[in-house]
């Protein structure tokens, strides 16, 4: 239980503090990715259309923000050290990470559907 209350509560720290968390739409979807590893990833839709989700990464929460994409969704972690990318369109995902002053992302889960 204890795993799901940091995992919510952390997911909502990237939403700006005026979003009322009544209105917050929260969907949760298990992606299969390569080599059937499933990939859990929580949405968060907020009424002025902003956007979070979170997942685990190495048995880490990992809470992202939803930034701006040319096509699909894409999310965001904040870090020092690096950044963690979601990439969603449809019924597929992706996640990445890009390692600070590095200049190519690192694929984590690929192939990743929720059908």
């Amino acid at each position: 239980m204890t795993y799901l209350r940091n995992f919510f509560c952390g997911a909502l720290l990237v939403f700006p503090a005026t979003a009322a968390l009544a209105e917050i739409d929260i969907l949760s979807v298990t992606f299969t990715c390569e080599n059937g590893v499933p990939l859990p990833v929580t949405y968060f839709n907020a009424p002025d259309g902003s956007g979070a989700a979170a997942t685990m990464v190495d048995n880490t929460l990992v809470a992202m923000r939803q930034v701006e994409s040319g096509s699909g969704i894409r999310y965001e972690s904040l870090g020092a050290e690096g950044t963690y990318i979601l990439r969603s369109k449809g019924w597929n995902a992706s996640i990445s990470y890009l390692a600070a002053g590095a200049a190519n992302e690192q694929a984590i889960y690929r192939d990743c559907s929720s059908q």
